[in-house]
């Protein structure tokens, strides 16, 4: 079987050497070389022709993004896997967009390396966990804070919609949120008026479904 040729692109000497330690006993894995800087990998790309490049965001010279830009732009049939320490939503969208098919956390495992360099042999995109969660709770936020504009709810609401899904009756909801019951009827006709439902088991659905509580 042909091997997957690897480039490694980092400035660091450490993290390039446990890169090629992590990489060094699979046996349909080649390292055709590494590069500490951006104005060299290039001319190495050319030269090695690597099916693979693990380029690093932040480099000495070119960034790293405006560096795969370039890759994707002259050497089209390369595809790298992105390996960094940075977390933030805007280096991993701008990576995807510039053509990067994986975007790994340096504190990968080998196991999760080796399956982004196999995904990526076959076209395939890969994100690190840490960062499918974040991202995950991220957008589960937006439409929380979405839903909330939608139906014009207040926070003592959603607090009070959380009471009822917990079961609370009205007096309870009452003592826990220091309101009279009269109070606690109110505005839980207010909720439903809202949620454009008639009962409780209407609008904990409706709350659920929308991600409110």
């Amino acid at each position: 079987m042909t091997p997957i040729r690897v480039l490694i692109v980092d400035d660091q000497a450490v993290v390039r050497h446990g890169l090629r330690s992590m990489l060094a006993g699979a046996a349909d894995i080649e390292i055709v070389g590494e590069v500490s800087n951006s104005e060299e990998t290039i001319q190495l790309a050319v030269d090695t022709r690597p099916d693979i490049v693990l380029l690093d965001i932040r480099m000495p010279g070119m960034d790293g993004l405006l560096l795969l830009k370039k890759l994707s732009a002259e050497l089209p049939e390369i595809k790298v896997i992105i390996l960094t320490n940075y977390e933030e939503e805007q280096f991993l969208l701008e990576a995807f967009r510039e053509g990067a098919y994986c975007y790994l956390l340096k504190n990968v495992r080998r196991k999760t390396l080796l399956e982004a360099i196999h995904a990526t042999k076959a076209g395939k995109r890969m994100l690190s966990q840490d960062l499918v969660d974040s991202i995950l709770k991220q957008y589960a936020d937006l439409s929380r804070l979405h839903s909330l504009d939608e139906f014009c709810l207040s926070d003592n609401e959603v607090a009070l919609l959380k009471l009822v899904a917990a079961g609370s009756a009205n007096k309870e909801i009452a003592q826990k949120l220091f309101w009279g019951e009269t109070a606690v009827k109110r505005k839980l006709s207010l909720i439903y008026e809202k949620l454009n439902v008639t009962n409780r088991a209407q609008a904990i659905a409706v709350a659920m479904r929308h991600g409110l509580i």
